[in-house]
């Protein structure tokens, strides 16, 4: 047996339902219309001034050889200058500075093992008589450059350095 709606209640329902649905549309008209929040771009660092720098392991590397039964092998270390989060991290100094890039650092923890395989990944397909030119280190450095900049993301990262480069 249904209970009979007072009138009162109707009028309520019939005016009330459409201007809720009404004023739900508009706040969502205007959520999705409005421009979109896009942070702030961290300018690269001026002359003098470093980004966080994540350090890899070196790591033995065995190199593409044209020899038969030949092993060449490199050693190489890499270290990742990244974008801080903050522009005021490139003021920052002594006991702040190393908390303030400790945090920075930690964030990408979780990254490590694709960037250290992505190094390998790299160095790999060159050979020994390549890497020993500049013009072979250069773009054994754009390379590594290309590939810490998939994994990470192009903003994240603002260059690479060698920090050990043997060929044996």
């Amino acid at each position: 047996m249904k209970l009979p709606i007072p009138k009162g209640r109707r009028a309520i329902l019939a005016i009330g339902l459409p201007l809720g649905l009404a004023a739900a549309g508009g706040f969502l008209f205007m959520q999705m219309s409005a421009a979109p929040s896009v942070p702030l771009k961290i300018p690269d660092p001026t002359q003098g001034q470093l980004g966080p720098m994540l350090a890899l392991d070196d790591k033995v590397i065995n190199l593409t050889t044209t020899t038969p039964g030949g092993y060449k092998y490199a050693k190489v270390g890499v270290t990742i200058e990244l974008r801080p989060t903050a522009a005021s991290f490139y003021d920052l100094h002594g006991t702040d500075r190393t908390k303030e890039e400790t945090l920075e650092l930690a964030k990408h923890t979780e990254d490590l093992p694709l960037l250290i395989d992505a190094v390998g990944g790299v160095v790999s397909a060159h050979d020994s008589s390549t890497l020993t030119t500049p013009d072979g280190r250069a773009t054994l450095k754009t390379e590594l450059l290309a590939a810490a900049r998939k994994i990470l993301g192009s903003d994240e990262v603002i260059d690479v350095f060698f920090t050990d480069l043997v060929m044996q």
